[in-house]
């Protein structure tokens, strides 16, 4: 492969029929190029400062310079130069010396052309390779600065997620050119609002540019405060790394984030600050922080900031109730959208009213436990063919990252409503409307000694045909489904706490010992026992 390149030759020696002789042969053909001549090593040495050729041919013995001062001469200032020595048997020993000194090669006269040619053949092979590592080497020095801002956002990604000292970070830190001040830093989370929604029509390209201008905008509104090391985190989130030494607040400079992404693009973003740390080992206390701050944009419409430090911190997550859940799973399976819509709507009132002392990670994880009940409800009672494209109409939005909660509410609904239309469609018997009815009046009076002829008369049937009716639909006798519905009311009431006479008076047993023998007959534990595994430092009560 390298064979045909060409590589520079000049030849210096006091005797003219040398010089001639060596001139006159087929370099040419051997991709040699005599670049020029010279008789004596001093102008020698001038020649080769001005040409800089690849390959020398000299005689050690010449006048005003020797061959081996000339050697010094051409190695200090050009080492990759090879230089091969013509010399007499006499000289063999001085030959020896240059060698050791970094000559290629010596001749020993009389030579013949084959064997200067022999000897220059290896030299340009030398070369030749020299030539391709340094070219190896260019082109990896290349490829290492491409790679950089890459490189870069690798290593704050494992910052923020590992605990490092700045004794383990310092060397990367230095060699990656981060202009950053090793102490005194804030993390951002900086997330593009509702973006899956409005690039859904476009191209890679414009996506990618998009993606490209936000965070170039972001990076020059935040060095303009601090220094800062700004990445895309993923495919609508940037990880923003500051100093936090200036006059500027870093909420103020999040802000400012918000404003100019407004300002100069149809986008919007919410942005996560998280608290100030002072090492390097601390980032990732500051990068949960920012994480959480940004989870609390559930509660807004985006293009706001919000700073850790101003959360409401809570302790434990109020709970809500779980009998809304079944309520609206009992609606679903009946196709009734009006209940199913009002059950929804009565949980998004209950949410408003506790929202200062919600966890937005814990009303995500109630909207997901709502939504996958309701799918495979759906999935129960309607062909795939029919129910699939509204649940992947409805998995596409919820996951998108970044909605606030009326839009996951609104989400809900419409999967809900829309199910629920198409259960109807698919109608239920009117058996199974009928004891879906008499399950939701059961539910609603489990604290009541409740009767199978007060279930039937509520339906408008027989005893007899509703017990048969029930059992078909349902698997279990209207007492054992009332018996399982009640003990499963008491394992929540006893997980929360409340005493044992409490519970089966609010389950609809008047004594406890009774109660205390159904459940235990059940679950295979007493109530208190119960309640012990997971209360064990509480007291029996």
């Amino acid at each position: 492969m390298y064979n045909h390149e060409t590589v520079s030759l000049c030849i210096i020696d006091d005797i003219r029929s040398v010089v001639d002789g060596l001139t006159a042969m087929s370099w040419e053909d051997q991709g040699i190029q005599v670049a020029g001549v010279s008789g004596n090593g001093e102008e020698g040495l001038k020649l080769i400062t001005e040409v800089r050729p690849d390959l020398v041919i000299t005689d050690i013995r010449m006048p005003r310079m020797d061959g081996l001062s000339m050697l010094r001469a051409v190695l200090e200032d050009n080492r990759s130069c090879k230089v091969i020595l013509i010399s007499g048997y006499a000289d063999f020993e001085y030959a020896q010396q240059a060698v050791q000194l970094g000559a290629f090669d010596f001749v020993v006269k009389p030579f013949s052309e084959e064997d200067i040619m022999a000897a220059v053949l290896r030299a340009k092979a030398e070369i030749l390779e020299e030539r391709s590592r340094r070219l190896s080497l260019r082109e990896m020095e290349i490829k290492l600065r491409e790679s950089m801002p890459v490189l870069r956002q690798e290593y704050f990604t494992l910052l923020v997620s590992h605990r490092t000292s700045w004794e383990q970070a310092a060397g990367r830190w230095e060699f990656l050119n981060i202009e950053l001040n090793p102490r005194g830093f804030v993390v951002m989370l900086i997330e593009i609002d509702r973006f899956q929604e409005q690039v859904a029509e476009l191209s890679i390209r414009e996506v990618e540019l998009i993606r490209f201008s936000l965070l170039n905008i972001t990076q020059e509104t935040i060095a303009e405060y601090a220094g800062c090391a700004v990445f895309r985190a993923r495919h609508n989130r940037y990880l923003a790394v500051m100093n936090d030494t200036g006059p500027v607040s870093p909420i103020e400079i999040a802000e400012q984030c918000c404003r100019n992404i407004e300002r100069y693009t149809k986008f919007t973003v919410s942005v996560g600050v998280g608290g100030r740390v002072e090492e390097t080992s601390e980032l990732p206390d500051s990068y949960r922080q920012a994480h959480r701050a940004l989870a609390h944009h559930l509660f807004t419409e985006g293009n706001a900031a919000i700073m850790y430090d101003d959360l409401h911190q809570t302790g434990s997550q109020e709970p809500l109730a779980l009998e809304y859940k079944d309520e609206l799973l009992l609606a679903l399976r009946s196709g009734n959208a009006g209940r199913a819509d009002a059950i929804l709507s009565a949980i998004a009132e209950t949410l408003h009213t506790l929202i200062s002392r919600q966890n937005p990670d814990y009303l995500l994880s109630l909207y997901d436990e709502l939504a996958a009940s309701a799918i495979r409800t759906f999935y129960e009672l309607v062909p795939y063919r029919d129910i699939q494209p509204l649940i992947q109409k409805f998995r596409a939005v919820q996951g998108t990252a970044g909605l606030p909660l009326a839009s996951l509410q609104r989400q809900l609904l419409a999967l809900c409503t829309e199910g629920a239309g198409l259960v109807r469609q698919n109608s239920l018997s009117e058996g199974q409307k009928v004891i879906y009815e008499a399950i939701d009046y059961i539910k609603s009076r489990l604290p009541e000694d409740i009767t199978v002829g007060e279930c039937a008369a509520h339906v408008h049937l027989s005893a007899s045909y509703f017990s048969s009716l029930f059992k078909k639909v349902t698997g279990m006798t209207v007492t054992q489904f009332t018996t399982s519905e009640r003990i499963q009311k008491a394992k929540t009431l006893l997980i929360e706490g409340a005493q044992v006479q409490e519970v089966a008076s609010a389950v609809g047993y008047e004594e406890r010992r009774y109660f205390s023998e159904m459940f235990k007959k059940i679950t295979g534990q007493t109530p208190t026992e119960f309640r012990a595994g997971y209360h064990p430092d509480q007291p029996e009560r």
